[in-house]
């Protein structure tokens, strides 16, 4: 997703004061000044949000059990490096591959773009025969399936793909889910103290206009998976009551989320990671798992030419779809796609397991289906342009 603009809609407006986003902005400098502390490292937040597994490398490498690679391909990919392509989160991917790491010895070489530029570069290196990646992480499904037409992803079959067509995941011959992305709602816990938002219905509750933030639904997957689930389940009239409350509507979640953090807007839909990750850092938010769930979409992950033949990819896509790799990412805000692994809380939230009713899920067939005639619908309910 872009990670630098906004795009206010017209009428929109501020909803703190001067003082109030003074004071902000001093806890954000003196987040920002411990920064650079040992003890605030990718590997150091990483070890503070799950237990550390228990590894075997004695043959091959064993993590909690289960065989993530035998001896051969174990001490192969020993000797190589990743390189990964992500769409998703840098603070996200920086955490789970300092936990990769930690677990395997593996050292990654990430290089983060949003969605689209990340396609517009892996298809073009693919095409002159210079693709950098062994392994690309997306945030949409659409493009997941266009990498394996072009043949940016190629066929890998992980030891736990079992695990995935039981759950009823997406088992593509060239990708897979490595976990879903959620969408859910928070507040900013300076302003709301007393009666906070609690639930979808308070989005469009009279008392929060002006103060809402959403994000535009041309940012990616994530978004189209929202308005889906939110038509689906209170019709497409929700839309319009969105639309009355003069919403703040950015072209990032990211800018959203400071956005709410600083108290420019009091109460947002949001990307489950994103908003949690704040908090984490100290941010005054929130988060809210409303009693009719959250929506989702698929995280797609796949390996390149380059990468089946690099045994540190292989083992980096086994990892990813372990029980230690799914709890981890489990416990950043993201939802599992094993479900065989039980609830796995990210710090004080649990949310929805993939096979629960509450959890909401756009796939690749959803997204053909109804992508094209939600974003029109969604941009003329919301007057945006872009």
């Amino acid at each position: 997703m872009p990670e630098t603009t906004t795009s206010p809609r017209r009428g929109a407006h501020r909803v703190c004061s001067t003082g109030l986003l003074a004071l902000l902005a001093v806890v954000s400098l003196l987040v920002s000044a411990c920064g650079g502390s040992v003890h605030n490292t990718p590997a150091a937040r990483a070890a503070k949000l799950l237990a550390p597994a228990q590894v075997d490398a004695t043959d091959g490498l064993t993590i909690d059990g289960e065989k993530i690679a035998d001896k051969a391909l174990y001490e192969a990919a020993r000797g190589e490096k990743l390189v990964l392509y992500s769409a998703a989160g840098k603070e996200a991917e920086d955490l789970t591959l300092a936990r990769f790491t930690a677990e395997t010895g593996i050292q990654v070489e990430l290089t983060r773009l949003p969605n689209n530029k990340l396609a517009e570069r892996a298809l073009s290196e693919h095409g002159a025969g210079r693709l950098g990646a062994d392994v690309i992480r997306l945030t949409d499904p659409r493009t997941a399936r266009d990498f394996g037409e072009a043949g940016v992803y190629v066929p890998y079959r992980t030891p736990f793909h079992d695990k995935l067509a039981a759950a009823g995941a997406t088992v593509d011959a060239n990708w897979f889910p490595a976990y879903y992305f959620v969408n859910a709602m928070a507040y900013n816990s300076a302003i709301h103290i007393q009666n906070p938002p609690d639930g979808w219905e308070d989005l469009a509750d009279p008392r929060y206009e002006g103060q809402l933030g959403i994000v535009a639904i041309t940012t990616g997957g994530t978004l189209q998976a929202l308005t889906r689930f939110q038509i689906e389940e209170f019709g497409p009239q929700y839309l319009d009551r969105l639309a009355a409350q003069r919403p703040r509507v950015f072209n990032s979640t990211s800018t959203e989320v400071d956005a709410l953090a600083r108290g420019e807007i009091s109460i947002a839909t949001v990307s489950f990671n994103n908003a949690f990750g704040a908090q984490s850092h100290g941010a005054p938010i929130r988060l809210v798992v409303p009693e009719e769930g959250v929506s989702a979409s698929e995280g797609p992950l796949g390996l390149t030419p380059k990468g089946a033949d690099n045994p540190a990819a292989q083992v980096f896509a086994n990892w990813s779809l372990s029980k230690s790799g799914q709890k981890f990412v489990g416990s950043q805000g993201f939802v599992p796609v094993r479900t065989d692994i039980g609830p796995v809380r990210a710090g004080e939230y649990e949310l929805p397991t993939a096979d629960s009713p509450r959890f909401h899920l756009l796939d690749e067939d959803g997204f053909a289906r109804h992508a094209e005639a939600d974003e029109k619908l969604w941009k003329q309910k919301f007057d945006f342009i872009g």
